[in-house]
């Protein structure tokens, strides 16, 4: 079968190959891959050499948000059959360390995750263990259902934020996993839900999937949207997501906050840089800083958000592609400020 190989971190050292069709196991399912949708920070991190991603064991196939139909299922396996339209959650815990038997599987130290140090969907076929696939409806495309993923890390962050009634939320950037965030808060138990950003296009896009409340950010001029936003909210807000993994807008957002109010940082920072916060700030208003990591067991969650629409993953999709011109596609979704999700099909000429 075809799949991207990264032998080791960097474009040069990967390609497009011929590799062995992945070995179905008793409690397996092998999945026909026909979406595959970009993460772009992920990806652009498997494309750049001496960095790759944090999880990363290689040689491995990338890609973590897939779906497709069952192929292939091992003997255990009754819940599927071949043709079953399907997507997977993408993480693999042991099951038995301190924190799996505490249901804190995020914590596992020998964290597993397809894409990063096991084979993943940007292939024709990829092996999943059952207890990690889902159905999905007929009414859900393949490529709103590969955005199962980051769908389901999003549910995890909206859980972290912890939203009382009648809180008010800002989400800072408006790229794919802000578009989400913003979505699903609608529907949470925030009074107001407030999408800053610098890039227009997608502030229209937000627009049109039903997010009421947009921002513009000019990144040279912060008090622009700071002082629109304090029209609205004088005394501040009580949460601020960040969706952006800028040092300078996490550490802007503490400013938006009212008295006991809470900043959750969503997106990676990637590199070395380092957060600077203002401990005196910090302290007076009592303010908290929480992170929000990968998700586990929100699969069947975020498939529902996405077949009943408060999520709309076909909008969110901006391009398409066959696994061949994988390297045009990141370079697409990474160039071009107005791309959102990126979407890979493998089986597709």
């Amino acid at each position: 079968m075809k799949g991207l190989v990264y032998d080791k971190p960097g474009r040069q050292y990967s390609g497009i190959r011929d590799i062995p069709y992945p070995q179905c196991g008793p409690d397996d399912i092998i999945i026909k891959v026909m979406s595959a949708s970009i993460c772009k920070g992920v990806e652009h991190d498997h494309d750049q050499e001496g960095v790759g991603t944090d999880l990363a064991v290689y040689p491995v196939v990338p890609g973590h948000e897939f779906s497709g139909y069952v192929e292939e299922t091992g003997e255990h396996v009754t819940e599927f059959k071949k043709g079953d339209r399907v997507c997977a959650d993408n993480t693999e815990y042991c099951g038995e360390c301190y924190y799996c038997r505490k249901e804190e599987s995020n914590y596992c130290p020998v964290f597993g995750s397809l894409g990063h140090n096991i084979n993943g969907g940007f292939a024709q076929y990829v092996r999943v263990r059952k207890e990690k696939v889902f159905h999905i409806p007929d009414l859900l495309s393949f490529n709103a259902a590969a955005l199962g993923e980051p769908v389901a890390c999003c549910l995890h962050a909206v859980d972290r934020c912890e939203v009382k009634y009648g809180d008010s939320v800002a989400v800072m950037g408006a790229g794919p996993m802000g578009l989400i965030l913003a979505q699903l808060l609608t529907y949470s138990n925030a009074s107001d839900v407030i999408l800053i950003a610098s890039t227009e296009s997608k502030l229209k896009k937000a627009e049109e999937m039903g997010i009421k409340r947009t921002i513009w950010m000019d990144r040279k001029d912060y008090t622009i949207h700071a002082d629109r936003l304090r029209e609205l909210h004088p005394l501040g807000v009580d949460i601020v997501v960040d969706a952006t993994g800028s040092v300078d807008v996490i550490r802007h957002s503490m400013s938006l906050l009212k008295k006991g109010g809470r900043l959750v940082q969503y997106a990676l920072v990637h590199g070395n840089e380092q957060v600077l916060l203002d401990p005196r700030l910090m302290f007076n208003n009592e303010l908290t800083y929480t992170t929000s990591f990968c998700q586990s067991h929100n699969f069947g969650r975020a498939i529902e958000a996405l077949a009943d629409g408060r999520v709309k993953g076909d909008q969110l999709v901006t391009h398409e592609f066959p696994l061949d011109k994988f390297y045009e596609a990141l370079d697409e979704n990474v160039n071009n400020r107005d791309s959102i999700k990126v979407v890979i099909h493998p089986n597709q000429e």
